[in-house]
């Protein structure tokens, strides 16, 4: 399977693209840190997995059109994208920039447009179609002092609905991922923001945000990668319903 990844330089994105080599598909990596895209990319191919790397601002229409003939140029097709590309801006409403909100939902949500748009000719074409958004606990409940994200998560799971709706004729699968609190640098950054404001230290912080996740821990990368690989092996339900995780 031919597997487009954003965001794929670290964190979740890299966990996903390791774990997808394994298993012995082919990765178009894209992301817009290339010196830490080529790190993935390099590592995949010394241990014979199958992956080339493209510098890429998903929130750019025009990046993403160049990014779809490059990626077709060399791949012939793609069976499954992952949109994970995102940010996770944490302010008051008042702090919140006309900046900040237009990046957060470029980053979060018109990626994952601009992408799919780009790609669905492709994905009608395969015989084993994915779309894989990854979005978070924040598309289903409100969070303080995440207006940005908590309304864009909510969007990308919108967007996920309409498209598991209309690409069911086509039999492409879509799927939502919904996480909690992951060991990534946003959650470096969700910590040093709850230190910086409360006096916590780093281990009182982390443990009030793993409270927060159903587990009651912080969940790994890994463990995201691992529940990406198993919808690569499920289909879509009747009706066009995206499973959401």
């Amino acid at each position: 399977m031919n597997i487009l990844i954003t965001g794929a330089s670290r964190g979740i994105g890299k966990a996903i693209a390791l774990k997808a080599s394994a298993e012995g598909h082919t990765l178009a990596l894209v992301a817009r840190s290339a010196d830490a895209l080529l790190g993935v990319e390099t590592s995949i191919n010394n241990n014979k997995g199958t992956a080339k790397s493209y510098v890429c601002d998903v929130t750019s229409p025009q990046q993403v059109a160049s990014l779809h003939q490059a990626v077709i140029s060399d791949f012939g097709g793609i069976d499954a994208i992952i949109n994970n590309a995102g940010i996770a801006p944490s302010l008051k409403l008042e702090e919140t920039t006309d900046t900040i909100w237009r990046e957060t939902f470029d980053t979060n949500v018109s990626s994952a447009f601009y992408i799919v748009r780009a790609f669905i000719g492709e994905l009608r074409n395969s015989n084993d179609a994915h779309i894989i958004n990854i979005a978070s606990t924040a598309a289903s409940e409100g969070f303080a002092y995440t207006a940005a994200y908590t309304a864009s998560k909510h969007a990308l799971l919108g967007f996920s609905r309409a498209i598991a709706k209309e690409f069911f004729r086509y039999d492409i699968s879509v799927a939502t991922l919904c996480p909690g609190f992951v060991r990534t640098s946003i959650l470096d950054a969700s910590i040093r923001n709850i230190t910086s404001k409360t006096g916590k230290t780093n281990e009182e912080a982390e443990r009030q945000l793993g409270l927060m996740n159903i587990s009651g821990n912080i969940l790994e990368p890994d463990e995201i990668a691992t529940a990406v690989i198993n919808l690569l092996k499920l289909r879509a339900v009747e009706n066009g319903q995206e499973m959401i995780l």
